[in-house]
């Protein structure tokens, strides 16, 4: 098959694949994504965090519950009694005594609700943090796929041109040596040779980068780079304006999300701030004591005591309206930083669009103008064996079209990547997108 003809059918199915809803999948890519999505670290990392958030709420929900305390001690209680009036005493005994007691807390006036509260929204922001973290592999494992099948199709072409132009070169070498060529063709032959191997092993170089990304995602490579499964982009789910891109990213994207769960925690710490610093505790207790020999009073006593008491401790260093002023600017900041993501992600959403929209332009125009310098080359090399063409446009040809194909395979995988980018964006981005 020639370069030609190989390009437009490598270009045709690249095309299909990136832009039709593809029934037959590649399972085999579509379990790897899946099993990532539990095993990578990334994941691993944010599951563990989520976990400690629910940890962390049982924790705070301890505040609603009683608190049981016990206390033993065995020991030698030495005594010496002197009085003026009386002839002094003096006594040791080996003393005990178990002290039992359950507390309930009644009223707390909401600080044990706030911090419940917001232990509640960090399992939220916890669970959004999640989901984020799995978008964004997924977009990072993705595009690392179509970035190293590229670049395998780009270091193809560029083989091939070295090919063709070193058997040229070797041609117009044999001519001259029968005496019916120019030097200066073989000259300018070895000048474009020199110029492919140059861009061979730039895409070489560029194979073996996208390798890496590859390995430090997937943590291993695939024996057959020719073999990578392309994913399949579903065109229904790309919206038909900015305007929709821009809506749905303010409302479903991850980060948006999380930075608005931030301020509302924040905002609880401002209700358990005043609640703690301001207002008493009321709680009632039950004690029971069991002492033999204690206090120099030989053989057992009980003692039993239910009570229902309040405290109150405040700071005279004014703690308790630092801390609420700390709280109050903890919340105006993080309302700052929800507003300051919004425009953030809004301008993401305006950009992935537009990316989007010269990314396609770009690809039909990359697409048509590889088929022209295809067509311009097989003419050429017609004209060249009737000698109506010089070796030097032969090889200007062959240049101008590898390095079209290039181009055009590169934008059609610059597509595929803005598809990407617009779902995440969106926070749409999850393994239906590609079914």
């Amino acid at each position: 098959m020639s370069v030609e003809l190989k390009f437009k059918a490598i270009l045709l199915g690249t095309v299909l694949t990136f832009s039709l809803c593809g029934t037959a999948y590649a399972a085999g890519l579509s379990d790897t994504l899946s099993q990532l999505l539990v095993t990578h670290e990334r994941i691993k990392a944010a599951q563990f965090d989520l976990d400690a958030a629910r940890s962390n709420k049982g924790v705070a929900e301890g505040g609603y519950f009683p608190t049981i305390s016990l206390t033993a001690n065995v020991g030698n209680e030495k005594i010496y009694t002197q009085n003026p009036l009386t002839t002094p005493t003096q006594s040791s005994m080996a003393q005990r005594e178990v002290d039992l007691s359950i507390t309930q807390t009644l009223f707390d006036f909401g600080a044990t609700a706030a911090t419940v509260g917001g232990a509640s929204l960090a399992i939220n922001q916890a669970e959004v943090a999640l989901m984020l973290a799995k978008q964004n592999l997924l977009l990072d494992t993705l595009t690392a796929q179509l970035d190293l099948a590229s670049a395998v199709r780009i270091l193809d072409y560029q083989t091939q041109s070295e090919t063709s132009v070193q058997r040229q070169t070797e041609l117009e070498n044999a001519r001259v040596q029968r005496g019916s060529g120019f030097s200066t063709d073989v000259l300018q032959a070895k000048t474009q040779l020199a110029g492919a191997q140059a861009a061979r092993v730039r895409a070489n170089g560029a194979l073996r980068q996208a390798i890496n990304r590859y390995r430090a995602l997937f943590h291993s490579v695939p024996d057959d780079l020719n073999a990578l499964e392309l994913p399949s982009i579903m065109d229904s789910l790309i919206p038909e304006s900015e305007s929709i891109i821009v809506e749905k990213a303010l409302a479903d994207n991850p980060q948006i999300r999380a930075s608005a769960l931030l301020a509302k925690i924040a905002n609880t710490e401002i209700a358990r701030s005043f609640a703690s610093g301001y207002r008493p505790v009321v709680a009632a207790s039950a004690q029971q004591k069991y002492k033999r020999d204690v206090a120099g009073t030989l053989g057992k006593k009980n003692e039993t005591l239910v009570k229902v008491e309040m405290t109150y401790d405040f700071n005279m260093g004014l703690t308790a309206s630092s801390t609420l002023e700390a709280s109050k600017s903890s919340h105006a900041a993080a309302n700052s930083r929800l507003k300051y993501t919004r425009d953030q992600i809004e301008e993401q959403a305006r950009n992935a669009w537009q990316n989007l929209q010269t990314a396609r332009d770009n690809a039909e125009f990359l697409s048509n103008q590889a088929n022209i310098s295809s067509e311009f080359l097989g003419l050429a090399r017609k004209e060249r064996t009737l000698g109506q063409r010089s070796l030097i446009d032969v090889l200007a040809g062959e240049t101008s079209l590898i390095n079209a194909q290039a181009a055009a395979d590169r934008a059609s995988t610059d597509v595929a990547i803005a598809k990407l980018t617009v779902l995440n964006v969106m926070g749409i981005l999850d393994l239906s997108v590609l079914q």
